[in-house]
């Protein structure tokens, strides 16, 4: 062990006379602690809302959609689907309708409730191939079948758990559909109106989508909005790797050859939101960051405490031959063993508080928020990071009173002390 280290761990002791540094130090271990501690659970917090918007795009919605800018839509569904399916990568594919209308229900006493709504006209057969559709009905797969489109029946359609929960609707409960049909003139628009029977409930965990999707069969669909049979507006696409969608999707284009056929894969599609995700998560970085900044100044003033009562130690080093730099690794080390400790705690707990995100979660409202819980996903990285800029700024900070130690002068401490 170095003379310096030996040094800067007696130093490290508390003496009686020594309390207020003793509590100096103790108070900036504290604060870098917390600092880091907050750090590492707002990456968690923000890796977590990340995955939650990458996985709810991607499993509530197709990974590619093709759309056609035709008003009839896609007429020859059957041979696009079999070019589509044809094309490497691609693990499914599915015809969809997509409307914006208004839902209302019926009250016993005043006025109908109305909600605005997306509808997707799904074929229940193919749906499963593009999202895991069967796994979110509520309250079972069952409904998948109950949506099926039978002659001479009232059509089924199956809501999103808060928009049922905004119309006050329950199962085999009718609401009423209401769509825009043909095009808008001067007098206005039209609308056609339509009861649908309530078969169950979608749940995908995403707020946005829950109160506001609606789903029915894509034969129903057609026969609402003016579609001709065997068309579709868009065609789902699955494929195996979610993140080949854009390059898989640019094929499709190609081998279609049509221009008035695109192709837009989910991460174009939502690209703003995962831009404004990234672009928050190195925001608030920085931001929290200025805590573990502000306790690290802590440490300039410990070290220039710690000088000023160790001065007639130092000056009796030095004079006895301990050279500037000696005297500097000193209070270097006395400030790196704080930054440590406030590190090494901070990072426990932070680790800690992570794993109790994970394990039990925190309800938040999904109105505010597109998620119903505080995700939460702890990522190493994050806690290295944070970790060595806290050591960073730790030894930054000691450099100026370990500097200001070293240059003392011998003889003028111990003739005034």
């Amino acid at each position: 062990m170095g003379v310096s280290r030996y040094i800067a761990r007696r130093y490290q002791r508390s003496r009686r006379r020594s309390r207020a540094l003793s509590r100096a130090s103790v108070i900036a271990i504290v604060g870098v602690a917390l600092g880091v501690l907050v750090l590492d659970i707002t990456l968690a917090v923000m890796n977590g809302f990340h995955a939650e918007l990458q996985r709810s795009f991607v499993d509530t919605m197709p990974m590619v959609t093709l759309r056609c800018h035709l008003p009839g839509g896609f007429t020859n569904l059957d041979r696009l689907m079999g070019i589509v399916e044809d094309e490497p990568g691609v693990t499914g594919v599915s015809p969809l309708i997509r409307q914006e209308v208004i839902v209302s229900k019926k009250r016993v006493f005043g006025k109908p409730i109305s909600r605005g709504a997306i509808t997707w006209g799904v074929d229940p057969e193919r749906v499963d191939q593009v999202q895991p559709f069967s796994e979110q009905l509520r309250p079972g797969p069952e409904v998948r079948e109950l949506l099926s489109s039978v002659p001479g029946r009232t059509p089924r359609v199956v809501l999103g758990k808060d928009l049922a929960l905004n119309l006050y609707a329950g199962l085999n409960d009718t609401v009423i559909i209401t769509a825009p049909r043909g095009e808008p003139g001067l007098d206005g628009i039209e609308a056609e109106n339509r009861n649908f029977v309530v078969a169950g409930f979608m749940e995908s965990g995403m707020y946005e989508f829950d109160s506001r999707f609606v789903y029915l069969d894509i034969k129903d669909a057609r026969d609402f909005y003016g579609y001709a049979p065997g068309s579709a507006a868009l065609v789902g696409v699955r494929v195996g790797d979610m993140m080949q969608a854009a390059a898989i999707g640019d094929s499709l284009e190609v081998r279609l050859g049509d221009q008035n056929y695109s192709a837009i894969d989910w991460m174009a599609l939502n690209s703003t939101i995962f831009r404004w995700v990234k672009l928050e998560k190195v925001l608030m970085f920085l931001l929290v960051g200025l805590i573990v900044l502000v306790a690290a100044f802590n440490i300039i003033g410990i070290l220039t405490m710690m000088v000023g009562e160790r001065g007639r130690e130092v000056g009796i080093m030095l004079a006895m031959g301990a050279s500037p730099g000696q005297i500097q690794r000193v209070f270097v080390y006395n400030g790196i063993w704080l930054g440590f400790w406030g590190t090494l705690i901070g990072s426990i707990l932070g680790w800690l508080a992570c794993q109790y995100l994970v394990q039990f979660g925190i309800p938040i409202p999904g109105d505010v928020y597109f998620v119903d819980h505080m995700p939460c996903i702890p990522q190493w990285v994050d806690f290295l990071s944070v970790g060595v800029s806290a050591m960073v700024l730790s030894l930054l900070f000691t450099l100026v009173p370990s500097r200001e130690a070293s240059r003392l002068d011998p003889m003028e401490i111990i003739r005034y002390t």
